[in-house]
């Protein structure tokens, strides 16, 4: 999502920074156009005296775990996140900023059910989104402080990269295969990580301060037509490893589980209405555009 967020700035004529950790990742910084800047969001640094810009993108890591989701991982979640969010915001606080687009996990709101909820609806978090509630508790207060936030919430950002080229491209294209948990794939909303990209980007030219926005694509989809769809289209045959629903945690993890089996079901009503339009706006139109960029 980094990098494609990179390219769209370009794209448009802006100069971008990008916070780097290591002197490797400096050098794809680089590559990719944007001017690094040596940091790390878990450690106060020299970072954040040039953290203030026009527009800020705060895109961390997503938090993740393999291990029992004991109280005492789920409060070290919790804190990592407090601790990026903070060195940020807290740098932002006497600047010139003009929107910060605060990057969240959809996670917080849990199981949907298969019809699309919108941003106004009660939270009911899932493992994960459990451990991304109080840091997105405190997000509210930096608002309601002044800060210029905008909270963008990503459904499933598929491209060629990331868990898509690793659980889909990978081995369709290979000949091994495709994981599926459970018998009844979940429905969810994909977006295309191009049309993310744009989508906050979007944000940060026309969001609301204090506007929650999911960005997802117009069609919900069953879990499987990730994998299904990709197939048909690369004309290659899809083989599928099935996976029990109760052993879900072993072969994607704990917290990664529940994300695995429930409906994630989103609106992006709220998104159409600020005038975000989508170059891929179904699942079929974006897996095109990664088999271009494959065979590219």
């Amino acid at each position: 999502m980094g990098t494609a967020l990179v390219k769209a700035l370009l794209a448009r004529g802006h100069e971008v920074y990008g916070l780097t950790p290591s002197a490797e990742a400096a050098q794809h910084v680089r590559r990719i156009g944007a001017v690094p800047v040596m940091g790390d969001l878990l450690e106060r640094g020299q970072w954040q005296d040039v953290a203030a810009a026009e527009w800020v993108f705060h895109v961390p890591p997503l938090l993740t775990c393999r291990r029992r989701v004991s109280r005492r991982a789920a409060a070290s979640i919790t804190q990592t996140r407090v601790l990026m969010d903070t060195h940020l915001l807290d740098a932002l606080g006497a600047g010139g900023t003009r929107r910060i687009v605060y990057v969240a996990d959809a996670s917080v709101y849990g199981a949907t059910g298969p019809r699309p909820i919108t941003e106004d609806q009660p939270p009911r978090p899932s493992a994960r989104g459990r451990c991304l509630t109080a840091p997105l508790d405190r997000v509210d207060g930096y608002i309601a402080s002044g800060l210029p936030i905008v909270t963008a919430f990503p459904g499933w950002v598929y491209g060629n990269g990331s868990w898509f080229r690793e659980r889909v491209i990978q081995p369709v294209m290979g000949d091994r295969p495709v994981l599926q948990i459970g018998a009844a794939a979940p429905w969810v909303s994909p977006i295309h990580v191009e049309d993310c990209a744009r989508a906050l980007v979007h944000l940060a030219e026309h969001g609301k301060v204090g506007g929650r926005y999911f960005l997802v694509n117009n069609d919900p989809i069953r879990l499987h037509e990730f994998a299904t769809t990709f197939a048909r289209l690369a004309n290659r045959p899809l083989r599928v490893r099935r996976v029990p629903g109760l052993l879900a945690r072993f072969a994607v993890g704990p917290v990664l589980a529940d994300d695995f089996r429930a409906d994630a079901v989103f609106s992006n009503i709220r998104l159409r209405g600020i005038g975000f339009r989508f170059m891929y706006p179904t699942l079929e139109a974006g897996l095109q555009q990664v088999l271009e960029t494959l065979h590219a």
